[in-house]
């Protein structure tokens, strides 16, 4: 008697959860405005202005934006790393302005990515590097200066802060939960004289 009651109220559980994730899916249809044939019969939706173009908390959509913030700020600092190593100091002083010419940064950072440009717009956005004009163009901006803006080792220790941020965030979020099947109790076959 006792296991009825518990498979009753298993299956009740699972009704239950059933029909609150047919409400979620009817709520998310109704603000959805790919699901209406006419324009006119979507509800307007009011949004929060610091919300606005944000992806709901928890899901894989804000994860992957966080995914997405840590690989520019590693192709952010690789190409600091870059330009460090391999442009001119304009003075002997460690912590002197290093800049290398667009050509030829290029042509060195073209056999690690397709991307230059991209991610030269990006660390200018974020104030790691500087150079003249909206963008650059090969050939007609080779000889233009890109220059880091602080030295090395403090932009190095800034963008490793922000990974590192960025990475307890993703470990801080939480997947998910799915409860776990019960196992049915197995009846034992009865043997047939």
């Amino acid at each position: 008697m006792e296991a009825k009651g518990n498979t009753e109220r298993s299956v009740l559980s699972r009704i239950n959860m059933f029909n609150q994730h047919v409400e979620e899916h009817k709520n998310w249809q109704r603000v959805n405005p790919f699901s209406h044939y006419n324009v006119r019969d979507v509800p307007k939706r009011s949004i929060q202005k610091d919300l606005y173009g944000t992806p709901p908390a928890g899901s894989l959509s804000e994860r992957r934006a966080v995914q997405a913030q840590i690989l520019s700020l590693q192709e952010i600092l690789q190409l600091c790393e870059l330009i460090n190593e391999n442009g001119e100091r304009q003075s002997a002083d460690e912590a002197a302005e290093v800049s290398i010419m667009f050509g030829v940064l290029f042509e060195m950072y073209d056999h690690i990515s397709d991307k230059l440009l991209g991610t030269l717009l990006c660390a200018r956005k974020h104030k790691y590097i500087d150079f003249e004009g909206e963008t650059l163009f090969q050939g007609r901006d080779d000889k233009k200066g890109v220059r880091l803006l602080r030295p090395f080792e403090e932009l190095r220790d800034g963008i490793l802060n922000k990974i590192k941020s960025l990475r307890c965030i993703l470990a801080e979020q939480p997947v998910e939960p799915v409860e776990p099947v019960k196992p049915v109790e197995s009846v034992e076959p009865v043997e047939q004289p």
